[in-house]
Order: C-alpha cells, then structure tokens, then sequence
C-alpha cells in the first residue's frame, strides 16, 4: 500500500488543483485497500464491480471476473465508517448501473457518486458489438474513418434525457422513502432488505445480514464524505517544491535564467513536480527553453526526484537519490553523482534506487553510479547513461536510448518493444542475462549508432566526471567492440523498411 501512496503523493504534486481517484475492483478484502486509499488521502475511491464492460473487453473477463459491486461496495463502507476514515474521502461505484433504482440501492450501501458507461453508450446508438479496438465500429462511436462516423446518429439530448429519466426515478424513490436529501440515504443498508418473493430454491438459506450491515457508530462518525482531504503535508507551504517555485519566479514568468543550490533530504518526496506543474501551466509542452532553471542539490534525494520533470529544467545531485528517480521524465534533465569528498568507488556501489525513469517521456538523465532494479522501465524517450543496472531493465521500454557502462542484472530487455540500449559486455555474459524473446542482439557498427553512443558518453564524462566514460573514450577503438546493441525486433523491422523506402525515394529523385 506505501507504494500506492507514493503514487497518490506524486499526482497531487503534479497538479495540486486535481482531485486523485483510486478504481479498486469489487472484491473480497477491498475494504482493507479502501481504508488504504484513504488513509493515503486519495480524494475518491471507486468500488467497480463486475457486471460492467463494454468496448473490447474479452468475454471470459465480463463473466467470469471480479464480484457484483453490492458486495464490494458494503465491505467498502462498512470497514471505512469503523474505522472513522469514510468523512475524508468519496466512494463511487459502478458496474452496469442502469436505474434510479440502482442508484438508490448503491447509496444506501454507501456510495456518494455513480458512474455510468453502458447505458448512455446505447442511448448514443452502440448496438454492443465488441470490436472498439478494431477501427470498425458499425455505428460511428469507437472509430475513426470518416466513412463510418457518418454513421453516428447519437445527441446530446439523449443522453441529456436518460439521466433526467435516472433523477426522477431517484427523487420518487427517495420521496417514497422519505427523505428529503441525497446526503441523508448513503449508508442506510438497515432500510434494505431481502425479498421474501423469492421462494427459487437456490435462495433458500442464503443470509445477507453481513452485506446488508450498518456499523454501529457514534453521531460523531460520518458516514458519508463531509469533508477534504488534509494535503497540507503532501503540497502545503513546508514543501520544498513551494520554496523552488519561488526562487524560480524570473524564469517561471518571464524565462529568465535562474541558479539555485539548496540541500535536501530523504523527506523530500517528488522534488520538482509542483515545480513543473507552475511551467507547464503556462507553457504547456514545450516547456521553457534549454538549462532556464538550473537547481543544484545535495544530500539524499526522497522517492521520486525529478518526476514530470518540464523542459528547461536541470537538476544536479550530489548524493544518491530513493526509488522512482525521472518517474515521468517530460524534457527535463537530470545528473546524479556521488559527493566530491566521498571515498566510495561510484561504479560499484548503489547510487539511486529501483524503477528510475518510470514511464519517461523525454529529457536526459546521467547516473554516476549503479542503479537499483526495474531501470528505465517503461522508458518511451528518454536518453539516460548507467554504470550498472540490477534485474530487469529496460522491461516494457517502447522508446528513447540507454547506455549501461557495466554489468546489468537477469531479465534485461523483457517486454521491451521499442528503442535502443547499449550495453557495455567486457566478460560476454550479457547474453545469459538478457531476455532474447523479442529482441536481437547485434555489435555496433553503423556510424549513426557509433556517433550516438559517443555522444552520450561524452556528455556523461562531462556532467559527471565519470572516469569509468573516460577510460571508455579513452580507449574507443578497443572498448567499442565490446558493446553490444539491444535492438527489438518488431522496431528494427519497421525502422528497416522506413530506411528502404527514403532510399528508393532518393532514388527517384
């Protein structure tokens, strides 16, 4: 669950305007990850159970997986209200909510909000045909050839219609129940009860009194959301981020090159995402222009240092950083590096923790040191240097270059379907530990390649002082056969036929 809040903890960083919902699939034991939720101070959580599914869901997942929503929706209330945590936090529900009546059931087992999919899809003409993946939706809704969504035949109005319809059966609902607002319903499950109709002998013995539950709570005990989260915390003014913006303000407003140093600690969690939240408010991807903001740390990075990093911005640690470094990398650059004064040899010892560079999008990063597991996992762009990973980098990478100058752990390459890495091999163990299911490995020969793996090691060398890129350079001619190309085999195939094609298009002209 830390990992979760970590999670939580770097969106609200992102943006500090935006409300963090968590979906949790309706099933047995969701209560205890709700109050987690909660706890984490998410300001929603979402109970979806197992009835919904539309689109390309496959078949065996609609009806064979997860639990009604009823079920997971009254453990969800019922382990909140006890355990005081359900006043601070919205629970919504859905899973083929059809009908007031549906609506009026979800409340009074506890939630505050509704989500409907299924149903508005239909009103808006969806004959549920199952292949919105597929680009050739009959009716124009999941498609984007112009032929077919002349076919779209849905309004706004219908839509507009079916939930004035739902409102008005909740209202007669509501009334014939007597109460007078939504608010006084949620969580009132002691008004619910089986129907004796029901005389199928398959109902026979079955007992809901455990589903149909109402804690049994002090006045003082909400139970339902009356109030926010406290995130003064997580993006309050204590935060280091609230100090950078400021200090930052010249270039925030008017892209003026601005120098910062300042020392941080293992508290300081997602370190420059406020930051980049105030630039690319205004800015939007592009960012500010190369090296405005240059912020120099040091000391112990928290989790997640220079996540979303924004274009323009440069953050040089001297230290070692936690787990999630560059998660989200959007064009900013980042450079760690031990301390000048520390005795450690860098390229042998830990110098930043597991699953840096999550989910990068752009920007370069340059690690004067060996990194934890899960190393520029799900990398799509980003442009990072390495002395050593540990298992599993590089898993589900789809773009951007890596260049490890050492060892590298098992499971190197698993899953990954797009860009290139270069691994430095001086014992030819590489191939025991790399994942060859869909990838090639091949030595670097094309002068491309050759000049970009320089290129990186040079910058490397430059920003960190690494001497272990400097014996490399220094001996290029010999090192460069050691090296050797990861290249994925779907993405080598493409990138061919792309280069096959330019050439008969110079060709013939």
């Amino acid at each position: 669950i830390e990992d979760l809040q970590q999670l939580i903890f770097d969106l609200h960083n992102s943006n500090p305007e935006a409300d963090v919902s968590v979906k949790l699939v309706a099933e047995a034991g969701v209560g205890t990850i709700a109050a987690g939720v909660s706890k984490a101070r998410a300001e929603g959580v979402l109970i979806s159970g197992h009835d919904g599914g539309t689109g390309a869901s496959p078949q065996t997942s609609i009806k064979y997986a997860g639990l009604p929503w009823e079920l997971g929706l009254s453990e969800t209330q019922q382990v909140l209200v006890m355990n005081d945590l359900r006043g601070r936090i919205r629970v919504q529900v859905d899973g083929q909510l059809k009908t007031g009546r549906d609506v009026v059931i979800g409340a009074m087992l506890g939630g505050d909000e509704f989500g409907f999919s299924t149903a508005p899809l239909i009103t808006m003409g969806c004959i549920m045909m199952r292949k919105c993946h597929l680009n050739t939706c009959s009716v124009g809704i999941a498609t984007q050839d112009p032929e077919l969504r002349k076919k779209f035949s849905g309004k706004p109005e219908h839509v507009v219609t079916f939930f004035q319809f739902v409102a008005q059966e909740v209202r007669e609902w509501m009334a014939e129940l007597g109460f007078r607002k939504f608010n006084e319903m949620i969580g009132r499950a002691d008004l619910l009860e089986m129907d004796d109709a029901i005389s199928h002998w398959k109902s026979q013995g079955l007992d809901f009194s455990k589903i149909l539950f109402k804690a049994d709570v002090g006045p003082d005990v909400a139970t339902h959301n009356v109030c926010n989260q406290d995130l003064s915390g997580d993006i309050g003014e204590g935060c280091l981020d609230r100090k950078l913006i400021q200090e930052c303000r010249p270039a925030i407003e008017h892209q003026k090159p601005v120098s910062v140093t300042t020392p941080i600690g293992n508290v300081n969690r997602a370190t420059g995402a406020m930051l980049s939240y105030e630039i690319s408010k205004r800015y939007g991807e592009e960012g500010l222009p190369e090296d405005t903001i240059r912020i120099d740390f040091k000391g112990s990075a928290g989790q997640s240092f220079g996540a979303f990093l924004a274009p323009g911005v440069t953050f040089t640690l001297r230290g070692d950083a936690n787990d999630y470094i560059g998660k989200g990398l959007s064009g900013g650059h980042l450079v760690v590096s031990p301390p000048e004064e520390c005795p450690i040899v860098a390229e042998e010892n830990i110098l930043i923790g597991n699953v840096a560079l999550y989910g990068a999008i752009a920007g370069k990063a340059f690690f004067r040191g060996v990194a934890g597991e899960r190393f520029a996992v799900r990398n799509s762009g980003a442009h990072t240097v390495v002395e050593a990973v540990g298992d599993h980098g590089c898993e589900y990478m789809t773009g951007g270059r890596v260049v490890v100058l050492g060892q590298t752990g098992r499971n190197f390459a698993a899953g990954m379907s797009g860009g290139i890495a270069y691994v430095l091999d001086r014992d030819e163990q590489f191939a025991i530990h790399c994942n060859q299911s869909i990838v090639d490995l091949l030595p670097v020969e094309e002068e491309e390649d050759i000049q970009e793996l320089w290129n990186l090691i040079e910058e490397h060398r430059k920003l960190t002082g690494s001497t272990v890129a400097g014996k490399i350079l220094n001996e290029w001619e010999a090192t460069l056969t050691k090296f050797v190309k990861v290249y994925p085999t779907d993405y080598r195939r493409v990138l061919e036929e792309q280069k096959k094609k330019q050439q008969v298009l110079e060709e013939v002209a």
